[in-house]
């Protein structure tokens, strides 16, 4: 008996933020998509100017139409409010056989509240949380962490490696809240990671050690984050470019340090790198980046926040 051949999915992006945009262009430029990707943004001359630049997609004016059009849904968006107020929307539609990707970082119970919601009304739902700042997230050098219902998890998978990310950590048949504990506990190690990095960088200096001199000890031994953010503090784009807002930098804190009360843990390095980040929202405002944790630090040290 001749099979009839499965119809390609239609595939939506809702928001067009610093993670969102990359991983819809790559969507769209790497995934082989067979149906133009459906866009939608709070702001929608983002989504217009952003469909223009990376063609084979259309926008969508409201969610109720991003959704109602679409198989699979993506979603990442500025915070778990963010998340949350979508979703208010999305809930109130016949969402019956479609399937959610969201890869905003929120809570565990936040996560795992919101997948039930979704799935008591019909829908599927995969929490994927990202690793990566937006310029890997741009080279599709993403390391994702999608977990769900195992046969929810499996359409996800296509679209990963090789198309908006170079690994995945696959937790099928688990949760979806355990792929937001994955991301805050590692969250911890990323911005020690910056902590550690920016003090290293303002020993060096301080001790007469040329910062290039530096940099080339972390590509040789670290490499990877450690030595993307050592680029990012020595160009000054720490100041002047910034990529992860502060802002949403201490979001993912507050789920760190609502994590750790709960297991009664004192994460004494992490405490450190936090107060740094309190340092830069106040010097810096809106504008802060984390990475600007280099510019706390060498303000302890007696230098100009600006390198």
């Amino acid at each position: 008996m001749t099979q009839t051949p499965k119809m390609a999915p239609q595939l939506a992006f809702l928001g067009m933020g610093a993670l969102g945009k990359p991983i819809s262009k790559n969507l769209v430029l790497n995934g082989k998509l067979e149906k133009s990707l459906i866009l939608w943004n709070r702001t929608s001359s983002r989504a217009y100017e952003h469909s223009a630049q990376i063609g084979n997609s259309v926008v969508a004016e409201t969610i109720k139409d991003a959704v109602s059009m679409s198989d699979i849904v993506w979603s990442c968006l500025a915070d778990q409010d963010a998340v949350f107020e979508t979703f208010e929307i999305i809930l109130k539609e016949d969402i019956k056989g479609k399937l959610f990707v969201e890869c905003s970082t929120m809570a565990i119970e936040a996560t795992n509240d919101l997948a039930r919601r979704v799935v008591d009304s019909g829908g599927e739902f995969v929490a994927m949380p990202v690793f990566g700042e937006p310029g890997m997230a741009n080279r599709a050098m993403l390391t994702c962490i999608p977990a769900g219902a195992a046969e929810s998890v499996q359409k996800v998978v296509p679209y990963v490696v090789g198309i908006i990310g170079r690994s995945i950590v696959d937790l099928s048949g688990q949760s979806p809240g355990s792929a937001s504990h994955a991301k805050i506990v590692g969250t911890v190690m990323v911005v020690q990671m910056i902590e550690s990095v920016s003090e290293a960088h303002v020993l060096a200096e301080k001790s007469g050690l040329p910062a290039e001199s530096l940099h080339k000890v972390i590509n040789a031994v670290f490499g990877g984050p450690f030595s993307v953010y050592s680029n990012r503090m020595m160009s000054g784009s720490y100041f002047r470019e910034p990529v992860i807002a502060i802002g949403t930098a201490r979001t993912a804190v507050e789920h760190v340090a609502e994590l750790t009360q709960q297991s009664s843990i004192q994460l004494g390095a992490f405490k450190v790198a936090s107060m740094h980040m309190e340092m830069v929202e106040k010097y810096a405002g809106a504008k802060g980046d984390i990475a600007g944790i280099y510019g706390a630090v060498r303000m302890e040290s007696g230098l100009k926040f600006e390198n």
